[in-house]
């Protein structure tokens, strides 16, 4: 079933995340742990590329953390079909149980900002985040990851 929320603890928040992941219990272990870690932050979900498409139409955005694997597609599907939004700026963190090492080919691509494995763990996810918001360049790591440069 598609389906969008949006959810906000806090009025006047600066930035906003898009969260693409299809699993109903993890995105509300991550809402959770995003709403702890990251309270300054607006938090929108949807559980496709269908619903997610819609939202970015309609909220503004700041960064999508997206599932690599979706019932209707890809992370990459969803880069693909909003490559305007990511134009004009927003960014994009893959989450995937996949290996870096099997992840390569997302991560190579220069409108994917980032890659945390859900192994890694949602504080991982937070500094990630925090990391991508204030950075404008990336540049891929020997390793497979994406170290971040600091925008000058």
């Amino acid at each position: 079933m598609q389906q969008a929320n949006w959810h906000s603890n806090r009025s006047g928040k600066s930035r906003v995340i898009l969260l693409v992941e299809d699993h109903d219990l993890y995105r509300e272990v991550v809402r959770a742990a995003l709403g702890r870690y990251l309270p300054e932050y607006e938090l929108l979900e949807a559980d496709c590329v269908a619903a997610a498409l819609p939202v970015l139409h309609s909220h503004p955005v700041d960064l999508m953390v997206v599932d690599m694997t979706l019932p209707d597609g890809s992370a990459i599907d969803l880069v693909e079909q909003c490559g305007d939004f990511i134009r004009q700026g927003i960014k994009v963190i893959v989450l995937s149980s996949h290996s870096s090492a099997d992840m390569l080919p997302v991560l190579s691509r220069g409108d994917v900002h980032g890659y945390v494995s859900k192994e890694q763990g949602l504080k991982t996810l937070a500094e990630t985040i925090t990391d991508i918001c204030r950075t404008e360049v990336t540049k891929p790591h020997a390793t497979g990851g994406l170290t971040l440069e600091k925008a000058l």
